[in-house]
């Protein structure tokens, strides 16, 4: 909950803020405080947090200025460097990213709601640091893309499924724990 918010434009109605958030607090969601003119505001980004996305805070400025106002905060979200990198794909990417890569690919089906989902995404990044290089790590949020997981039937979330060469070569339901995935990517991965 550091302070790590850019202050890029004030003006009498309102001020705006800059914040960068790795990918896995954006995934998951995180909470950040903004201390403006000695005052402190705990900012909560809901999980599913994009890379553009603007958080209005209405009438912040009461608090901190005693003047009416907003504070608009963008949203800016790097993968983490030690991640290897989670990428986002979408119905339309599924097939060049997932089915075309040369790498097995992790595919995390997710949506933000939901809470195991959430507690998988720094499992998923662990991982993604671990077999960077090795295997390719995705995420496919299910309620913006429902064309790919009614094709592959996925019922619950969270669900991983291992890519091989275009075809499933495993697959996980529910947040496992990151000993079982390992050993499922290592198999994946030892599969000719």
């Amino acid at each position: 909950m550091e302070q790590d918010f850019e202050e890029r434009n004030r003006t009498p109605g309102g001020a705006t803020y800059d914040l960068t958030l790795p990918a896995v607090q954006a995934t998951a969601g995180t909470t950040r405080l903004l201390t403006r003119n000695a005052k402190r505001l705990e900012v909560k980004f809901p999980p599913g947090t994009r890379d553009g996305q603007v958080v209005r805070l209405s009438n912040a400025l009461r608090i901190t200025d005693a003047a009416d106002g907003d504070i608009l905060i963008r949203v800016h979200v790097a993968p983490s460097p030690e991640s290897g990198g989670i990428q986002v794909v979408t119905d339309a990417t599924f097939e060049a990213e997932v089915l075309k890569a040369s790498l097995p690919v992790f595919v995390d089906f997710w949506a933000p709601w939901c809470g195991p989902c959430r507690a998988l995404a720094p499992v998923t990044e662990h991982l993604a640091a671990e077999y960077a290089g090795r295997c390719k790590f995705c995420k496919l949020n299910v309620d913006e893309n429902p064309l790919a997981s009614r094709k592959y039937q996925v019922a619950s979330i969270p669900t991983v499924l291992f890519f091989k060469q275009g075809r499933i070569a495993d697959v996980s339901v529910g947040a496992a724990p990151e000993r079982q995935l390992r050993d499922r990517i290592e198999a994946v991965l030892s599969r000719p």
